[in-house]
């Protein structure tokens, strides 16, 4: 078990890639201009402003980017951190493991703190809309499950009895707490404003089940996954600031929570959909805890189909779980997704006087990753 401080984050919008159409219809790519490393610089220096650390007090950065959009993304987070306005002399790293990037880099981060560190930064970013279509829908193609992995979702929710209906009241409920989230200022907390978005827009502002039923199956006639139950594809980053106890108090910090603990799981590529409950199992058992004891769970809404089933497999009752909306509403910015999970845990724990909060995300090829965070008390 862990015992690290987060003393803050930020996240910048995330907003409709090029490629796709806002719900009101308009194009998207509001950031597609936006170099994907100044967009994770954006997030860098909020939450390092947020955190009230100055950027020569960080001691190294963990920024994963999973999708490349050109030659010099080789680099990754070390460009992120010299845009940021970092010392030259605060190393960088660009953990990647796909979708749980995000996750991955702040378990990453927690590791320099264990090895010496005081002050680190997790987070991860990306910028779909500069990548070319062709290459992007080539990648949801896992070869190790022998297809698309819509594909593999669609037998599982088959597997389970989990039916088009189901999967369309789920979306809706994503953006109707994506929606009111947005309407009350809970998203605002988390956001700093990225050239001219300030706001998240795939999410729906007022959505009924019944807008999902004109979605077509993406995989054949008689499927039951469709666009609209899929999470959006989105342009963002996000970032979390880290420290040891011990620095935290030095500056006199209240954190706003604390990372206690991580855990993976390999699950066979074709049943990577359910891959969160192994990994969310692993490290309750590593904590001493169970289901019941966990206040919310973020559980990335990779397919509508795949959160309910994970909530069944968990138990878990809809009240606990992406309170404020998750991935099918929001967008799913690859490699930001994890940190913002883990601002959301937080800042939502803190507001309800709750203790624990997991994150959890599913990983194409077969692979979950889960942490464990606790509000500050």
């Amino acid at each position: 078990m862990w015992d690290l401080c987060i003393l803050g984050g930020a996240r910048t919008p995330f907003t409709v890639w090029a490629g796709g159409k806002r719900p009101d219809g308009a194009p998207g790519g509001a950031l597609k201009e936006v170099d994907v490393f100044d967009l994770g610089a954006i997030a860098l220096r909020g939450a390092i402003e947020r955190s009230g650390v100055l950027p020569a007090e960080v001691n190294a950065v963990a920024f994963s980017n999973v999708y490349p959009t050109n030659p010099q993304t080789v680099y990754g987070a070390r460009y992120v951190g010299l845009q940021a306005g970092l010392p030259d002399s605060v190393p960088c790293l660009t953990p990647n493991m796909a979708c749980g990037s995000g996750l991955y880099a702040l378990v990453a981060a927690a590791r320099e703190l264990e090895h010496g560190a005081d002050i680190v930064v997790a987070g991860g970013t990306e910028n779909i809309s500069q990548i070319r279509k062709d290459f992007l829908l080539r990648s949801f193609q896992d070869t190790a499950a022998g297809g698309a992995i819509g594909k593999a979702i669609e037998a599982l929710a088959g597997h389970h009895g989990i039916g088009r209906e189901a999967q369309d009241q789920w979306a809706a409920v994503s953006h109707r707490r994506a929606a009111e989230a947005a309407r009350a200022g809970r998203a605002a907390e988390e956001i700093v404003p990225a050239a001219a978005a300030a706001a998240d827009d795939a999410v729906r502002p007022g959505p009924d089940a019944a807008e999902f039923k004109d979605a077509k199956p993406t995989f054949g006639d008689a499927g039951t996954v469709t666009r609209a139950n899929t999470h959006a594809i989105v342009d963002g980053a996000a970032a979390l600031v880290l420290a040891t106890p011990a620095a935290a108090a030095k500056r006199g910090r209240k954190p706003l929570g604390r990372l206690r603990s991580s855990a993976y799981a390999g699950v066979p590529a074709s049943k990577m959909g359910w891959a969160s409950v192994p990994a969310i199992r692993r490290l309750l058992g590593q904590a001493g805890l169970e289901a019941k004891d966990i206040d919310l769970f973020e559980i990335n809404e990779t397919f509508a189909a795949q959160l309910l089933l994970d909530r069944a497999e968990l138990g878990l009752d809809a009240g606990r779980v992406n309170v404020n909306g998750g991935a099918v509403a929001l967008g799913h910015p690859f490699a930001a997704t994890g940190c913002r999970q883990v601002l959301s845990l937080l800042l939502e724990l803190r507001r309800r006087g709750g203790r624990y909060g997991v994150a959890s995300i599913c990983v194409g090829g077969g692979q979950g990753i889960a942490v464990l965070v606790e509000a500050e008390r």
